[in-house]
């Protein structure tokens, strides 16, 4: 069996199987989180240029494949979207912006079992290459996308299995994404969004029942981006047996990779008291994936993004590790470049042969009176091990859409986490015509 038509059946089985409570509240813990990440992501600039060459309904709505496009970007470019251990990618960038295009017009019951869907086709194909489509300077998350936006359409419009197979295949045409994005870190944001809208595409067209070639992944898009036989079956199971399951949500903003050595860091703080001014120097142990995506040069917020002194020295001096730490106003701060200086970052062999399993890193605190601080973290905030409760996910979303949504627009998002939310197409339409004009939320939980 093709992987084109192995995934296509998969669809099919979670587009008919009843969804039970545990992966709803997931699905839709997941959408919140990622309304919540559009909001915050919608400061950058690069998203409100996007719009301006975007076409225009008469209606006054952004066609489908825009809408999806311009979500995609506003998700990707907060940095704070969910993402998956096992792919390296960020589902909630390609899957969530094409339900949230249509609008809401789907039922709910159709809308859980799209989000399933497309959770677990991204990830399973991003796990095959993980972690060597990076290793290749490819990013994963943006040549995966278009098929993760496809098999969410493709259960949105209530394909059958020939028309998603053809969905998956014509997708297969529409995905780019290189690592070196990251170093114009405004714009690296489009990659993915201009995948999601290709996915969109190919799913639109697969409705006409135009066909792509099914055997394009074995012999074009694998041999392309891996060059190298495939480490994992697409069928092999996932650890939590679903894509959702396995998929975690962000405390902080910034690259993931960071956030194991900023949980250490936390607690050390945390349960010391310390203080900036009581640290003489800080050694980071982690895995060796995390040191090599490190962007050195920090002339902008996408560089902060990936640099692992910065977010250290800025979560020390700020006493925080927000949106807002992250802002290139604290660049020049004396105290945090002072830091940086003192901060070692290194692979630790132990640590690294846990990856990519676990992201772990360790944290030493050599302090100004000779005492070591030290705090290990095997498993980052957010992941199924040692998940963020609803309560956070609540007050990021409440958080990111202060001083943007009404409280009554607030109240009508939020109830997404209901069995049965009564939430009106019109609120999904109207805020995304609202998304990219907005000046952006500096709130992040």
């Amino acid at each position: 069996m093709s992987i084109a038509r192995y995934l296509s059946q998969l669809v099919q089985d979670l587009a008919n199987r009843p969804v039970v409570a545990g992966d709803r509240a997931l699905a839709r813990q997941h959408l919140l989180d990622g309304i919540a990440a559009g909001l915050i992501g919608s400061a950058n600039p690069v998203g409100r240029g996007l719009r301006d060459v975007c076409q225009i309904a008469p209606s006054g709505n952004f066609g489908l494949p825009d809408a999806a496009m311009l979500w995609a970007f506003c998700i990707n470019a907060s940095v704070l979207e969910d993402g998956s251990k096992e792919g390296a990618c960020h589902p909630a960038a390609a899957v969530l912006p094409v339900l949230l295009a249509t609008a809401g017009g789907a039922s709910w019951e159709i809308a859980d079992r799209a989000i399933l869907a497309g959770y677990e086709v991204m990830v399973r194909l991003a796990r095959v290459g993980n972690p060597h489509f990076t290793l290749k300077g490819f990013h994963p998350t943006a040549i995966v996308a278009p098929f993760g936006a496809a098999a969410t359409l493709a259960v949105l419009q209530g394909y059958d299995a020939k028309r998603t197979e053809q969905a998956l295949c014509l997708a297969a045409q529409g995905g780019a994404g290189l690592m070196a994005a990251f170093k114009c870190g405004p714009s690296q944001p489009l990659q993915v969004a201009w995948s999601v809208r290709n996915g969109v595409l190919a799913g639109l067209l697969a409705g006409q029942g135009q066909a792509g070639y099914q055997q394009i992944f074995e012999e074009g898009f694998y041999p392309a981006y891996l060059s190298r036989e495939l480490i994992t079956a697409v069928d092999a199971p996932l650890t939590h047996g679903l894509a959702i399951r396995g998929s975690y949500l962000k405390p902080y903003p910034g690259c993931r990779h960071l956030h194991s050595s900023l949980d250490a860091l936390t607690a050390i703080i945390e349960r010391e008291g310390l203080s900036a001014d009581q640290v003489q120097s800080i050694r980071v142990g982690t895995y060796q994936t995390a040191v090599d995506t490190e962007i050195h040069h920090l002339h902008s917020r996408g560089d902060a993004y990936f640099n692992l002194s910065y977010a250290i020295a800025a979560r020390l001096v700020l006493g925080h590790c927000d949106y807002d730490a992250f802002e290139e106003k604290h660049f020049d701060n004396p105290q945090i470049r002072t830091l940086m200086d003192q901060v070692a970052v290194a692979v630790a062999p132990d640590l690294n042969g846990l990856y990519p399993g676990k992201r772990a890193s360790r944290v030493e605190i050599l302090t100004n009176d000779q005492r070591v601080l030290t705090e290990e973290v095997l498993i980052a905030r957010g992941e199924p091990e040692n998940p963020l409760p609803v309560a956070f996910t609540r007050s990021k979303f409440c958080n990111a859409a202060a001083g943007h949504l009404s409280a009554t627009e607030q109240a009508r998002i939020e109830s997404v986490l209901e069995a049965s939310p009564p939430v009106p197409a019109e609120v999904f339409a109207n805020l995304i015509k609202r998304l990219i004009t907005m000046q952006g939320s500096n709130n992040a939980a």
